[in-house]
C-alpha cells in the first residue's frame, strides 16, 4: 500500500472511531447519545425545570388549607347537589389530581405538605355525605329512561354497581397516592371503609375495587361503565382506566391492557362526529345511541323540549365534555387527541382583542367548561389559549388573595348547601353533616351569567396551572420508580417562610435543584434540610450562583435561606 493510501486509511479509521465510539450515533444520526456527556452533566439550566407561579402557589396553599380542616367537616364544600357536576366528589377528586400534578412535576423532591394533604382529601372522599346520594339515584335517573320511570331497586353501596362517577375517582385517587409515595396502605383488606351507620359498612380494598369495576366493564353491552342508570359518560370512564394503568404498573396485572383498547375504539367509532370532530356527551344503553350536538335526543318524553331548545339556537356541543375526556385520553392515545384538538378550537374558541379568550356557551357542563378546556390546553402545551382562558376567568370570577398567601376563585351558595336527603332502600335519612336544601332564588347572581362557576372549576384552574405540556401523559406513563425514593430530597419546609417554586432531583445530571420565592411573612430566615445523601459521595452545593459548601461523609445537611428574596440552590454530585 502506498504511503498516501496508508495515511488516508488511518484518517478514515480515526473518523470512524470518533463517529461510532466516543460519540455513539450522535454525529451520524443527529441524536443525543444514550448517556449524557461530561459537559452535559455539569451544566444546569434552571429554565429546563418546570416551576410554580405565584397564583399557582396560592392555589396550592388554598387546597392544603382546606385539606387540613376536619375530615368530617363539609362546611367549605359548596355544591348545588350531589348528582351534578357541582357535587363534592368532583371537587375532592380534582383537588387530588391537582396536588398530584404539583408533586410529580414541580415538587418531586419534597412531599412534606402535599402527601398528608392528599391523604386527608382521600379520607374525606370516603365520608358518607359524599356518596350517600347513590342510595336514591341508584333507583334510576328518570330523564335517561325510555319510559322515564325508575325500573331499578335502590341500594346504598356506591361501588358495587354502576356509579363509576364515584368509584372511578376513588381508584384514580388512591393509586396516584400509592405511585407518588410508594405506600400501599389501601392494598390491605378492608382498608376502604364506607360507613353508612354503626350497623352498615361497605368494605373494599384496592384489589376488590378494581374487580368490582372491571367485572361491570366486561359484562356491559358496551366497553364502559354506567355513571347513572342507563347512561355511559366517556368523561367518567377515563378515570377507572387511568387508575387501572397505575394499578397494573404496581401490581403486575392487566386491567388497563384489557380495557383501554376497547374503550378507545368505542369512543372513536361511536362518539366522534365525522364531519366536525365534535364529541358526543353520553351513550344511552337501552336506546342504543349517543346523545350529541348532531343527535340531541333521549328517546323519551323529553325530546320535544330538547328540539324546542335546538330551534331556539341552543347547541349541545360541549368544550367542557371534550376537555374532560381528551385530557385523560391523551395519556393512552395522544395522536388521536392531537388530531382532533384543532377541530375543538374551531368549534368553541373565540379570541378577543384584549387577549382574553371566550368559549361557546356550554349547556352540558355549565359550571366547569372553562376549567376542563383549560386543562386540555395545558396538556397540549397551548400556552396562548391557556393564558387567554385564565385571563377571562380572572376577569369574571373575582379571584382573591387570602391569609397565608392563599389564592382561589370564591364560590358560595347562599342557601347553605345542597339537599342530600338519601334513602336506605327507600327509608329517608339525613346526615348531621348535610346542609339545608338550596333554593335557586338563593343562588348567587353569578350563577345566572355565563360562564358559570363552581368549587370544581377553582380546582380545574389550579390543575391547568400545574400541568406542563404532556403533563398527564408523562405522569401516568413514567411513574416514580423505586430509586426515586432514595434520591436526594428536602424536608422541613414551611411554605410561609420558604415558598417553593421547584424541588427536583435530576437523575441524568446527578443534581438536586431547588428554587424559592420571596416570603411575605415577618420571618427573616427560612430553609430546609437536604436528606438522602450518600456519605460515600461528594457533593458541591451552590446557592445563587456561589459555591457555598462541599459535602462528603454526611447523610443530611441543613440549609438556611433569607426570606426577603428568591433563591436558587443546586446540589451536584461530583
Amino acid at each position: 500500500m502506498k504511503k498516501g493510501s496508508k495515511l488516508f486509511m488511518a484518517g478514515l479509521l480515526i473518523i470512524l472511531f470518533l463517529l461510532t465510539g466516543a460519540y455513539g450515533t450522535y454525529a451520524v444520526e443527529g441524536k443525543s447519545p444514550d448517556k449524557p456527556s461530561i459537559a452535559a452533566k455539569t451544566q444546569i439550566d434552571l429554565n429546563m425545570y418546570p416551576a410554580i407561579g405565584n397564583e399557582e402557589l396560592g392555589q396550592l396553599r388554598w387546597v392544603l388549607k382546606l385539606a387540613n380542616e376536619p375530615i368530617e367537616d363539609f362546611k367549605d364544600m359548596n355544591s348545588l347537589d350531589q348528582v351534578g357536576i357541582t357535587a363534592s366528589r368532583y371537587t375532592l377528586a380534582f383537588s387530588v389530581y391537582f396536588l398530584a400534578a404539583e408533586q410529580y412535576h414541580k415538587l418531586p423532591a419534597w412531599d412534606g405538605a402535599i402527601k398528608p394533604g392528599m391523604d386527608r382529601i382521600i379520607q374525606k372522599m370516603f365520608q358518607r355525605p359524599v356518596w350517600e346520594y347513590w342510595s336514591r339515584d341508584s333507583a334510576g335517573v328518570t330523564k335517561f329512561e325510555p319510559l322515564m320511570n325508575q325500573p331499578y331497586a335502590p341500594f346504598s353501596d356506591p361501588i358495587a354497581y354502576r356509579n363509576i362517577m364515584y368509584s372511578g375517582h376513588v381508584s384514580q385517587m388512591i393509586n396516584l397516592y400509592q405511585m407518588l409515595y410508594n405506600e400501599r396502605k389501601w392494598d390491605r383488606p378492608g382498608s376502604i371503609v364506607l360507613k353508612w351507620d354503626e350497623k352498615t359498612k361497605f368494605l373494599y380494598d384496592n384489589a376488590s375495587l378494581q374487580d368490582a369495576m372491571f367485572m361491570q366493564f366486561i359484562k356491559n353491552p358496551v366497553p364502559a361503565i354506567e355513571c347513572e342508570p342507563n347512561a355511559v359518560f366517556p368523561a367518567c370512564n377515563t378515570h377507572p382506566i387511568l387508575g387501572w394503568k397505575l394499578y397494573d404498573q404496581a401490581h403486575n396485572t392487566r386491567y388497563y391492557a384489557a380495557s383501554m383498547p376497547l374503550f378507545v375504539d368505542f369512543l372513536k367509532k361511536d362518539f366522534v362526529d365525522p364531519k366536525t370532530g365534535e364529541l358526543g356527551a353520553f351513550y344511552l344503553v337501552k336506546q342504543g345511541w349517543v346523545f350529541s350536538a348532531s343527535n340531541p335526543r333521549y328517546g323519551n318524553k323529553m325530546d320535544p323540549a330538547i328540539q324546542k331548545m335546538v330551534k331556539e339556537g341552543v347547541t349541545f356541543g360541549s368544550s367542557g365534555n371534550e376537555g374532560w375526556i381528551m385530557s385523560g385520553v391523551h395519556v393512552f392515545d395522544p395522536a388521536f387527541v392531537e388530531r382532533l384538538y384543532p377541530d375543538f378550537k374551531k368549534l368553541h374558541v373565540k379570541e378577543n382583542a384584549d387577549g382574553t379568550i371566550t368559549l361557546q356557551k356550554d349547556v352540558l357542563t355549565p359550571y366547569s367548561y372553562y376549567g376542563f378546556f383549560s386543562i386540555l390546553a395545558a396538556e397540549m402545551g397551548d400556552e396562548k389559549l391557556l393564558n387567554g382562558l385564565l385571563k377571562t376567568v380572572d376577569n369574571h370570577f373575582g379571584p382573591v388573595w387570602g391569609e397565608g398567601g392563599t389564592f382561589h376563585y370564591p364560590y358560595k351558595v347562599s342557601g347553605g348547601g345542597p339537599n342530600l336527603a338519601a334513602a336506605d332502600d327507600a327509608k329517608p335519612v339525613r346526615s348531621s353533616a348535610i346542609k339545608p336544601p338550596v333554593k335557586m332564588s338563593d343562588v348567587t347572581p353569578q350563577m345566572k351569567t355565563w360562564p358559570q362557576h363552581s368549587d370544581l372549576s377553582d380546582r380545574l384552574f389550579a390543575m391547568a396551572r400545574a400541568l406542563p405540556k404532556n403533563g398527564l401523559l408523562k405522569m401516568y406513563n413514567n411513574p416514580f420508580d423505586n430509586a426515586h425514593f432514595s434520591e436526594p430530597a428536602i424536608t422541613g419546609v414551611d411554605l410561609t417562610k420558604t415558598p417553593l417554586k421547584r424541588a427536583i432531583y435530576d437523575r441524568s445530571k446527578l443534581a438536586l435543584v431547588v428554587s424559592t420565592m420571596p416570603a411575605k411573612s415577618n420571618a427573616t430566615d427560612g430553609g430546609f434540610k437536604i436528606i438522602n445523601l450518600d456519605p460515600g459521595k461528594t457533593y458541591q452545593l451552590t446557592i445563587d450562583g456561589k459555591k457555598t459548601a462541599q459535602l462528603s461523609g454526611v447523610k443530611e445537611y441543613d440549609v438556611t435561606l433569607g426570606t426577603a428574596k428568591a433563591h436558587d440552590l443546586i446540589l451536584k454530585e461530583i
